[in-house]
């Protein structure tokens, strides 16, 4: 008997999981917007899904992230290097896909995603925006709308949170006083410069300012 519950609730868990992922990634329709909050709070950051894996606007760079730490062990303080938050769990991740590197390296990569994201609409008027062919005060009010600010800003709050449960696990017998978090966008080598010695891919960086910790539980 028991089998049947459990297995009656797993399809209703995976009926309700494949509707809401197909309204929210769906073009904007009624059901979209109405409920944007709610689609969004279970969606985002762990299931987001973006299209610019495909053309005409492929991801082509990679992107690293990083969080520097001023710690107190109750007889000194000092402040870390730059430490990097994900290329071992990329490295776990390809010796074994059967790990939970895969969910975790998909937090901060969906919070990476979601800064700067506009929706579809916005996007192209920005994109004609920017080749010339509208004006940009005109359009200013979409561009730079409240919902992104705060899409953001859920988006940073993320990153810290996963960058200080990292700090506790790292650094278990010190208190984090604060930390900030810096994101790295790499592009990659050109194929046509492929081979090339002494080549330096571009690279793009943000830092953000030192926060204090929020009290978040150790990652492992």
């Amino acid at each position: 008997m028991w089998k049947k519950v459990v297995g009656g609730f797993l399809c209703l868990l995976f009926v309700i999981h494949f509707s809401v992922t197909a309204v929210h990634n769906t073009h904007a329709n009624p059901l979209q917007v109405k409920y944007n909050k709610q689609l969004s709070f279970y969606i985002d950051p762990l299931f987001t899904q973006n299209w610019r894996l495909f053309a005409p606007t492929p991801m082509t760079s990679n992107n690293y992230f990083y969080v520097k730490a001023k710690l107190d062990n109750g007889n000194e303080s000092r402040t870390t290097d730059w430490i990097d938050l994900v290329q071992y769990m990329y490295e776990k991740n390809n010796d074994n896909r059967f790990t939970p590197y895969n969910k975790l390296i998909r937090i901060p990569r969906g919070a990476y995603a979601l800064i700067g994201e506009k929706d579809e609409t916005v996007r192209k008027i920005l994109n004609k925006v920017n080749e010339g062919e509208l004006d940009e005060e005109e359009y200013e009010h979409l561009i730079e709308n409240e919902r992104d600010k705060l899409t953001e800003e859920k988006a940073i709050d993320l990153l810290n949170k996963f960058a200080e449960a990292h700090l506790i696990s790292f650094f278990p017998e010190n208190e984090i006083v604060e930390f900030k978090v810096l994101l790295v966008e790499s592009e990659p080598v050109p194929f046509s410069k492929n081979g090339t010695e002494n080549f330096e891919n571009a690279e793009k960086y943000r830092e953000f300012d030192w926060t204090k910790p929020q009290g978040i539980i150790p990652l492992f």
